[in-house]
């Protein structure tokens, strides 16, 4: 029963250390630790470490991720990697704080997850949007004596990543001369785009989008004593474009974040002195940071600790809290798949098939 269990393609698939990511040179490394590293020191050396570690983890989450299917191999230009981020950041300072954060929030998110099918540079760009502004609004709504700016220091971590990236960027070798493709006018775009959103398959990521975070929401709002903004949080990071019912992410998420969860738990017990916590969390974040694009379960057992401890920076963190966040968790992750189910089974009824994607 066990051997059958480890052998399941969802955790095959889950264990897999992909060979395609980000070479693991010394330059990648350097990218990895100077992305938080330098923004910690700068901070304990001003007395403000928590600000010091939110720029960090804003520079952490815009490290390279998995390659998406069918995409160039390519890395965006910086600016197309800052561009979404900085945006999320602006309209998250704009929101945050004001009466129906939540409904704005997922507003905001459904209106980019519903532009997301004009091409897949656009869709790359939505995503990291999403996540961002979600990131964003989480750190106004738990940011203490920075609230005003939080946002904005978030931000900061994405010019810092993509400063480093400039700084640190490989000599590229002479192109050689590639096969003619079809180039895909901006008419074909738009058209194609247009005759999708005509079908339910070119609604169901906006509606699972937006259906997870709404529940989420009321979640948490039901049950404000706990810390179920986590939820949010997660539902976001959960809910990919492509229709899967349980997508391997799911499983490498609530895998990584229980571990993750546990391993914040063995950091806050074991330590107590705030430099020795400040070399933790570089360490981890140097390796979420080169594992993202190899292995989301390996990601996700080490940021979930960057993220926690930056999150409650300056508070005490008790177990019940790191409780909490297990179980948003798995909550994000039942909604998640409730969704996917659902409209899984609608858009399999749909009487047409929904138009490729050219």
């Amino acid at each position: 029963m066990l051997r059958r269990a480890i052998r399941h393609p969802h955790l095959v698939k889950a264990l897999r250390w992909e060979r395609d990511g980000e070479p693991l040179d010394a330059r990648t490394v350097a990218i990895a630790a100077l992305g938080m590293a330098v923004p910690a020191l700068v901070g304990l050396a001003l007395g403000k470490p928590a600000l010091g570690f939110t720029v960090g983890l804003g520079a952490m989450l815009l490290a390279g991720g998995p390659a998406q299917p069918g995409a160039a191999s390519e890395p965006p230009s910086p600016g197309a990697a800052i561009l979404p981020a900085m945006l999320a950041v602006i309209v998250a300072t704009l929101i945050g704080g004001v009466p129906w954060t939540d409904g704005i929030m997922i507003a905001f998110a459904g209106v980019a997850a519903m532009i997301s099918g004009y091409s897949r540079p656009l869709a790359v760009a939505a995503i990291r949007f999403i996540v961002y502004l979600v990131l964003s609004v989480s750190l106004i709504e738990g940011a203490a004596q920075h609230r005003g700016v939080a946002a904005l220091i978030f931000g900061t971590g994405a010019l810092w990543n993509v400063a480093i990236r400039l700084l640190l960027a490989r000599r590229r070798p002479a192109a050689t001369p590639a096969e003619p493709v079809r180039i895909v006018t901006s008419g074909q775009r738009r058209a194609h785009w247009k005759r999708t959103m005509r079908t339910l398959a070119g609604w169901q990521f906006p509606i699972r989008l937006i259906l997870g975070l709404g529940i989420a929401s009321v979640l948490r709002h039901a049950w404000p004593a706990h810390h179920y903004g986590w939820i949010i949080l997660t539902v976001a990071l959960l809910t990919q474009r492509a229709l899967e019912p349980v997508p391997v992410k799911i499983l490498q998420r609530g895998l990584g974040t229980a571990v993750g969860v546990a391993l914040t738990w063995v950091i806050l017990t074991g330590l107590a002195a705030p430099a020795a916590l400040a070399v933790i969390i570089c360490v981890l974040a140097t390796g979420a940071s080169l594992a993202r694009s190899r292995n989301y379960l390996a990601y996700a057992v080490l940021a979930t600790p960057v993220i926690l401890l930056v999150l409650d920076i300056g508070k005490a963190v008790e177990p019940a809290l790191l409780v909490d966040r297990l179980v948003a968790t798995l909550v994000a992750a039942a909604i998640v798949i409730g969704a996917n189910l659902l409209l899984g089974r609608w858009v399999a009824a749909e009487p047409t098939a929904p138009p490729r994607r050219r």
